[in-house]
Order: structure tokens, then sequence, then C-alpha cells
């Protein structure tokens, strides 16, 4: 972090307090390490869980392409696919449900009021992004447009009922009848950073993985960049996609590696940062298991019986 002073802000937004150096020393640190994930893997099209406490319940399936995952309730998680969404059981992993009839889709999210939101690129008749809102059975109720964009990638709805969406090096709120009330620019010039993913904090500043910048952006409410945390090298920060905020007010991020099936002894793919930019933990992947991470969800003291998102501090929270 860019000082201390700033550093406490930060904290003050998780519920947290206090002062530390701001830069790790390199390499996993000690901390309390998470025991339940379940991971999404790009590079093979896996969905797996990952019990470090209980590895005989381990357990990896094969799932169509497409982007994000979400606890959804009734011991299940939902996994977006190019065609719509599949919801997979968390202790066996085997299939429950499906919606197949939207190809075109990236990415899917299930809302607070149980419909879910599919999220498109120049889909269904419009330009731009295109979120369509589809009810139990695949009904549409709402379709949503914001014309004027190339690239898309994840939504999150927010504690005031409208939409963060990542869009390559831009950030976005939009509210349900397409007016968008507030965009930044990510800050990294080198390449195209293809945004991943973005919550708000509960001070109004916006955290947003920044793909290609392989870290994390924190934003102000005018969109000006505040900070950032990533880091050290010898994890070879590549490609930060979805992470999590864990109650403690850390922050658990994916650091994808690439597109294929050989990228498994690249890099180290899930990471966990302190608010003050310190990595604290980390996993190495298996590459006789793993790919590219680009999905995570820490299980450890959520409830898996209710469905989550993001509450006003960014966190996993039931609803």
């Amino acid at each position: 972090m860019k000082n201390c002073c700033f550093a406490l802000l930060f904290l003050m937004a998780f519920g947290l307090s206090g002062c530390k150096p701001s830069r790790p020393s390199g390499g996993e640190q000690s901390g309390t390490p998470p025991k339940q994930l379940l991971l999404r893997d790009e590079g093979l099209s896996q969905l797996s869980y990952v019990d470090l406490a209980h590895p005989e319940k381990n357990w990896y399936v094969p799932i169509p392409n497409g982007r994000d995952l979400q606890l959804v309730g009734r011991g299940r998680v939902l996994v977006g696919t190019g065609d719509g969404y599949e919801e997979h059981d968390i202790k066996t992993g085997n299939k429950v449900s499906e919606l197949n009839i939207f190809k075109g889709t990236i990415a899917a999210r299930r809302l607070r009021n149980g419909n879910t939101l599919l999220t498109g690129l120049n889909w269904q008749g419009k330009e731009g992004i295109v979120l369509v809102e589809v009810g139990e059975g695949g009904s549409v109720i709402k379709t949503i447009n914001y014309p004027g964009f190339s690239y898309v990638r994840l939504v999150r709805e927010t504690a005031t009922d409208t939409f963060l969406i990542t869009s390559d090096d831009t950030v976005f709120e939009g509210k349900s009848d397409g007016t968008i009330i507030w965009r930044a620019k990510l800050n990294y010039p080198k390449k195209g950073q293809h945004a991943w993913q973005a919550v708000r904090l509960a001070d109004g500043r916006t955290l947003v993985s920044g793909g290609f910048s392989a870290n994390l952006q924190i934003l102000a409410p005018d969109g000006t960049l505040k900070d950032t945390l990533g880091g050290p090298s010898e994890v070879h920060p590549y490609f930060y996609a979805g992470f999590q905020i864990l109650k403690s007010g850390n922050i658990v991020v994916t650091n994808w590696q690439g597109h294929g099936e050989e990228m498994g002894a690249k890099g180290t793919q899930l990471l966990e940062y302190s608010p003050m930019g310190q990595l604290v933990w980390s996993w190495q992947q298996d590459p006789a298991r793993f790919s590219s991470i680009q999905g995570v969800i820490i299980l450890d003291g959520l409830d898996l019986d209710r469905p989550h998102g993001e509450d006003k501090d960014g966190k996993l929270t039931p609803f």
C-alpha cells in the first residue's frame, strides 16, 4: 500500500484496524488456511471441490466453457455456461439442474429475487452488453442493454440493486433501465486488461480484479485509482480473475495462467492477501489435477443451504 494512513482507512472499510508492513517478504506466509474450496478451472473446463483436511472428499467434474460460479442454496453451486447455466451438488459434483436454451451466454448469476441473470455481448438482437433476467424454466422476465461496449466478463448485483459490470479496461455501474450511473478506467497501460470482477465496498470504493494487470485495483468513488494489491514475483502474477472477500477482510483471488490444458505447473494460482497487501496464504495447485484456475469460493463458514451474494461490505452473505 502507498502509506499506512490509507491502509488504515481500507482496513476500517473491511471492519479491521491496525497498521502493518505493506509488502510480504516473498513466498507463502503463515496464516489460517481455508479448508474447503470450490474451484473453476478454465483450462480444463472443470469444476472441483477440494477439502484440504479431508482429501478423500475431493471431486473433479467436467463442465462446459463459461464464466462465474455461485452458491445458490440447497447445497448447490451454479456455473455459467455458453448456453445458460448448470447447477451441481457440492457434496458429489453431480449435475442436478441446467438451463441450456440461451446460446451465447458468457456468464450467469442468481439474483436476490430468485431469478437468474445471463450476460452476453451483441446478443438477443441487441448491440453491446446485454443482460437477460430469466425465471425458472427460462422464461424471459427482463432484458437490459448497455450499448457501446465490445467486451464483457462478470456482473455483480450491488446492495442498492444496481449492477457492477467489467468490460476490458472499464468497470461501470448500471441500473436495470440501462442507465449508466458510474464509470471508471483501470490503470495499467501496457496491455489490454480484460478486467474480471468488481465489488462495491461499504465506503463507496470499488475493488476490481484487473485481469492482465495481474493485480487487484482499488478505485475511489470518483473513479481514480487509490491502490493495488498483488505479487510477489515468486507466484508469477499473470491474470487476476475471480476473487472473494473473506469474513476476516482478507481477499482470496485466482491467478489464471493461460488457455489450454497444460498450464498447471505455472504460477501459484490461489492467493490470499490481507487488506494491507501482504500475501498471507497461497495454495499451489497440483498440475496433474488443474491447469488454469479462474474462479474460487472458499466455503469455510458459509451456509450451503442458502444462496449467497455480495453484501454492502463486498463479502459473501446469504440472501
